[in-house]
């Protein structure tokens, strides 16, 4: 009879799992010895037993709780159930890395932020009056950071093409984004891209594009960032904070003034000269 047993030393090393895995493995009631000597308290198992720790092995690799391993092994599952159940492990693991590596940009955000803290402020604010404008604004929502360029360039030619072509838009005095949030976001842009004038009297809009004034502001706190497009957030971040620290609340959208010209018509988009301004209150 004991020549169809297996010692647990051998099946160890055959198996390549430590006795002490083996054993905890019977507390849980993963792989039980298929016998145990009375006399000796030796442990026994079986070749046929091979298969079953090779899958509980390969299961615990692929990520698997030990609960989990012991609730498919015990229902004896079909390989196609277990492909499939390892798909789906794959998916978590895949959703996991994601989420872990946007946590870590975050980190690397926040500690960037706490390094610059004691830095000497990279902007200087100042206070200043704004007049009132006469603006065609097209306005949207822009879902992430990366589709900002994307987005812009389209609502820009569209915002062109609803006000008539080149030939209408060339009385324009400045081009504007306006940035329609009340804190620092990282997600979901509700942006407006727009074209101030002397008159809106002349203006013949079409499709979604909204003609408007927007009064003189007595309070408004400017920042002239110069540097990389993609950085302007840089300088939106610094506006904010600074609002925070000197305890001024805004009371209009974030106005980003082009003073390069044009941004579809730009050459060089890591070298630009923005204002950046918001109104204000004490």
């Amino acid at each position: 009879m004991m020549s169809n047993f297996i010692r647990i030393g051998l099946f160890s090393k055959i198996a390549q799992v430590t006795i002490r895995t083996l054993r905890h493995y019977d507390e849980r009631g993963l792989l039980k010895p298929a016998y145990i000597d009375t006399a000796t308290s030796y442990r026994y198992y079986t070749y046929e037993q091979l298969t079953r720790i090779h899958h509980i092995v390969v299961l615990k690799e692929t990520g698997f709780s030990l609960d989990e391993i012991a609730t498919m092994i015990d229902q004896a599952l079909t390989m196609d159930d277990m492909k499939q159940m390892m798909h789906k492990k794959k998916a978590e693991l895949a959703n996991q890395i994601e989420e872990a590596a946007q946590q870590m940009a975050r980190i690397e955000s926040r500690l960037h932020q706490l390094e610059r803290l004691g830095e000497k402020p990279a902007y200087e604010v100042g206070i200043k009056q704004v007049p009132a404008l006469y603006m065609a604004g097209l306005r949207r929502i822009i879902p992430r950071l990366q589709d900002m360029p994307v987005y812009r360039c389209q609502m820009f030619e569209e915002l062109e093409e609803g006000l008539g072509g080149r030939a209408s838009i060339d009385p324009m005095q400045q081009e504007y984004v306006l940035y329609h949030m009340t804190e620092f976001i990282e997600e979901n842009f509700d942006i407006e891209v727009g074209f101030s004038f002397d008159s809106l009297a002349h203006l013949r809009p079409a499709g979604p594009i909204t003609i408007y004034e927007i009064p003189a502001e007595p309070m408004v706190a400017s920042l002239v960032y110069k540097g990389p497009f993609m950085g302007v957030g840089e300088g939106i971040l610094a506006l904010f904070t600074w609002l925070g620290a000197n305890g001024y609340a805004q009371t209009g959208p974030v106005r980003e003034l082009h003073l390069f010209g044009r941004e579809n018509h730009l050459d060089d988009y890591n070298n630009v000269v923005v204002e950046l301004q918001v109104a204000i209150s004490q």
